[in-house]
């Protein structure tokens, strides 16, 4: 059940959310973009939601990994939204998820499901070659 169908989005008021890093060693920035892209994925009218990230550190790693992770939550959120998936974290919703048959019996779904994990697949395989050998 969506927020939206248990009080009026009229009467929803609009959140901001801010996300803070300073130390892209001591705080990976694949947890930062994690929580990103989980936050984006909430449960809440999109034109009353905005997320905010600061970065203390000004990190060059952090805002190629989000400016990644943006490309990424175009595919990500609409997926969530759609499916009513629980598990909003791409992370932690692939490495329990290994075969989307078990959620879904849908042919759509599938497809989906297996585009979105190959490209967030190649989307941590480039960001962890960045930022290990680059």
């Amino acid at each position: 059940m969506c927020v939206s169908d248990r009080v009026p989005e009229a009467e929803l008021p609009a959140v901001d959310l801010f996300v803070t890093t300073a130390d892209p060693v001591l705080e990976p920035p694949i947890i930062t973009i994690n929580t990103v892209l989980s936050l984006l994925a909430l449960d809440y009218p999109t034109n009353k939601l905005a997320c905010y990230v600061s970065d203390d550190g000004c990190s060059p790693l952090n805002f190629y990994a989000l400016l990644q992770a943006s490309n990424f939550a175009k595919l990500w959120v609409p997926f969530c939204k759609k499916y009513s998936i629980q598990l909003r974290v791409p992370f932690r919703y692939f490495s329990t998820n290994t075969n989307p048959a078990n959620n879904q019996d849908s042919p759509e779904f599938v497809q989906e499901w297996r585009r979105l994990k190959v490209t967030s697949y190649t989307f941590n395989l480039v960001f962890f070659f960045f930022m290990y050998l680059g």
